[in-house]
């Protein structure tokens, strides 16, 4: 009899036990003010019918195993028609992520990331898009407005990955495996290669074996690395020297100041190049040989700019079309090969195809002048062709840059 009773007793303790641990491990749910954990199960069963993958994700994640509920970033959880379209799903905002992530929201609402789509939506590239409206949408804003307006442009919404490299994963971290830390997103393409230069360089290689140097290791405060250090604007100066700095961590200071020297010599010719092609195209407005584009904004002595906010690659003429890849493209690939020492990307991604459209602009120069001169004396007046407008162009798209 007595030993029946230790033996309840026991079973007792057990499974008193039992519901001690089951309490302590069951996750916590936190929830917006004002509501309840049913309603959060309502709207997390709508996305889960709406979105079954992202469902998914969200579940396996993060915030899905430690009780971060889809109204914690879609707040009230509707998701109506405007929701649901592709420019804006869901759309969740950085001063939303800044309720658990304030510091990193600290360090991300200085970067000029917060000014992308002032940057983009004021050029002329831009408005005459304006008659595009889907080429507006897929190749401005989905980089531009992604970057400026949410967290996403770096961060997976739903899986909480980590953007980094396996080999600088620790302490079990879910991470995307990406060496260039989701920047590789934007900073891409010919107008501004850093991800390929980068990836032809010592520094990914080193990379790939250690988990550094990554763009967060150069390019962000060490203190938060969500502080993107400014480099134009006000802040060049001190944004420079900041990030120069960081090369100290593997490199001496004689070592840098020679590289970053180096540098800023291939910066400086490069422009001496550009300089020189837009000198040539500038003569020819002077000198009445090349009418104003309708796809440029024109200084206030009414020339062409003839630079990356006032010159698009449509509705302009040959040459200026050609000015255009020497400045958005041959100019950038050069400077950024050199930024991220890549050899190929500097010298002959770059150097040689500044060189080829310096030298396509000066031959088309010279057989426009030698063309005038030939109509002078002949009288043959050269045909031409109406520009193609775009479907929705109404001709007012520059108005508001003027």
């Amino acid at each position: 009899m007595k030993n029946r009773k230790v033996l309840w007793a026991l079973v007792g303790v057990l499974i008193i036990g039992g519901v001690v641990l089951l309490s302590m491990s069951s996750k916590s749910t936190y929830l917006p003010d004002g509501m309840n954990s049913a309603q959060a199960k309502e709207f997390e069963k709508l996305y889960q019918e709406k979105t079954p993958m992202k469902y998914q994700m969200w579940k396996d994640s993060a915030h899905g195993q430690n009780g971060v509920t889809c109204v914690n970033c879609h707040e009230d959880g509707n998701m109506d028609e405007e929701d649901l379209k592709y420019e804006n799903f869901a759309k969740v905002k950085p001063e939303t992520c800044a309720k658990c992530h304030e510091k990193e929201f600290e360090g991300w609402k200085d970067t000029r990331h917060v000014k992308a789509v002032s940057f983009s939506q004021n050029n002329v590239r831009y408005k005459l898009l304006d008659g595009w409206p889907a080429m507006q949408e897929q190749g401005c804003d989905n980089c531009h407005v992604k970057v400026g307006e949410t967290c996403t442009s770096c961060h997976q919404g739903h899986t909480t990955a980590l953007p980094k490299p396996q080999t600088a994963a620790h302490n079990g971290e879910k991470v995307t495996n990406d060496p260039v830390n989701g920047c590789g997103n934007c900073h891409m393409g010919p107008d501004h290669p850093q991800k390929e230069a980068y990836e032809s360089s010592v520094h990914y290689q080193v990379a790939q074996a250690t988990g550094g140097p990554t763009c967060v290791t150069c390019h962000t405060d060490p203190d938060n690395n969500h502080e993107i250090i400014q480099l134009k604007d006000e802040n060049s100066k001190e944004g420079r020297d900041k990030l120069w700095s960081n090369c100290l961590q593997c490199h001496t200071q004689e070592y840098t100041d020679n590289a970053r020297a180096n540098v800023e010599a291939i910066k400086k010719e490069t422009l001496r190049v550009e300089d020189e092609a837009r000198k040539i195209i500038k003569d020819l407005y002077r000198d009445g040989l090349l009418e104003p584009s309708p796809g440029s904004l024109l200084d206030k002595d009414g020339t062409p700019l003839l630079n990356g906010k006032g010159t698009s690659y449509s509705q302009v003429s040959h040459i200026e079309s050609l000015m255009f890849e020497l400045f958005k493209y041959s100019e950038a690939t050069t400077i950024k090969g050199a930024q991220h020492f890549s050899p190929d990307y500097t010298h002959w991604h770059g150097a040689a195809d500044l060189w080829s459209k310096y030298q396509e602009i000066k031959d088309e120069a010279e057989k426009m002048r030698t063309e005038a001169k030939i109509q002078e004396k002949t009288g043959v007046v050269e045909e031409k062709l109406p520009m193609y407008q775009y479907e929705k162009s109404t001709g007012k798209e520059l108005e508001t840059l003027k």
